[in-house]
């Protein structure tokens, strides 16, 4: 499976370790590995959209387009993507699930 990763995907993960590694109510170091927690979930569950690009859940916003649940305990955010040939995989963009989806992904 060839995997493609849209500037946004990238971007956002990056914002994401970020924030993980920003947050004030822990220790530096608690921080930190929270961060780094953060991103191995979300290279797990890349990994398993390109085992398996069908098990994400259809999303009806956007016609092809599918999402996944980052693996726990950051199920809160969600991977967006789409499969533009039978093998690639399309990262579009990772999103927190309480933001206004409809109009951010695409």
């Amino acid at each position: 499976m060839i995997l493609i990763r849209r500037e946004g995907f990238v971007s956002a993960v990056g914002e994401g370790i970020l924030w993980y590694a920003s947050q004030q109510e822990h220790e530096p170091e608690a921080a930190e590995l929270l961060a780094k927690r953060f991103a191995a979930a979300v290279d797990l569950t890349i990994e398993k959209i390109s085992r398996r690009p069908e098990s994400g859940v259809i999303w009806k916003h956007r016609p092809g387009y599918r999402f996944v649940l980052v693996k726990k305990p950051f199920d809160r955010w969600l991977v967006f993507y789409r499969r533009p040939t039978p093998v690639t995989v399309e990262l579009v963009d990772l999103i927190r699930g309480e933001r206004d989806l409809p109009h951010r992904v695409g």
